[in-house]
């Protein structure tokens, strides 16, 4: 990790896999971008692999977790980038599958600790949002677009899609709750320190940060908590 303008940046490439195993069986693999200890926030990168499968599980936190690349399915629908499935804490869920591969974001809020369901879930207690039912708002003289994926349902959490024109700069500023933001696509530039595709960046709460410019466009994942 460096920081940079108030900005701490975590480039992919340089963090490591961790093997999830479970009853034996490796399942998928991880990269932890950060640990948001305040709001027992983690932010992980998650790579499922072809023919891969979660299976109905439960734990007591609740997760927000969106599709970078590939797709998922889920009870007969196909997920593709930027759509998210929000899973309620304690809450039993899946079965996920994975026929092609894929690459998730995950934002998951308390304990992680994981068990099995002892039965299937006879309603569905978790939601899906399908990014091309959402349409873009237009900001900054169409230079900025943004779509609400995640306002409600996660607690004090929010997730948002950005795209970036070439040329946008995010001007100094700072915000009263801790964001971060996840290069889908694109690039961004943090005095001199070039992001690119599932590169990440962490702003504490109230700490400013420098310009941010997209010289080349780019499309963000941005995470954001609401003050208690």
């Amino acid at each position: 990790m460096i920081t940079k303008s108030g900005c701490n940046i975590i480039h992919h490439s340089e963090l490591a896999w961790e093997e999830r195993i479970h009853d034996g069986d490796k399942r998928h693999r991880a990269k932890t971008y950060w640990h948001d200890a305040e709001n027992n926030l983690h932010m992980r990168l998650v790579d499922q692999p072809v023919n891969s499968s979660e299976p109905p599980d439960v734990h007591p936190g609740t997760h927000a977790t969106t599709v970078l690349k590939g797709g998922a399915l889920v009870d007969g629908v196909a997920l593709h980038a930027l759509d998210v499935i929000l899973n309620y804490g304690n809450q039993p869920h899946g079965p996920l599958e994975f026929p092609k591969g894929c690459q998730l974001f995950s934002c998951f809020q308390g304990s992680n600790d994981q068990a099995a369901a002892e039965t299937p879930a006879t309603e569905k207690h978790y939601r899906f949002i399908q990014t091309e039912s959402i349409p873009w708002d237009a900001k900054a003289g169409g230079a900025l677009h943004m779509k609400t994926l995640v306002d409600r349902g996660a607690g004090r959490l929010m997730l948002t899609a950005m795209r970036l024109s070439a040329g946008f700069t995010v001007p100094v500023g700072s915000r009263p709750h801790m964001q971060a933001a996840l290069v889908v696509d694109g690039s961004a530039v943090v005095d001199g320190e070039t992001l690119n595709a599932w590169d990440f960046m962490y702003m504490a709460a109230g700490v400013p940060h420098g310009p941010i410019s997209f010289p080349k466009g780019a499309t963000l994942l941005m995470v954001a908590m609401r003050p208690a």
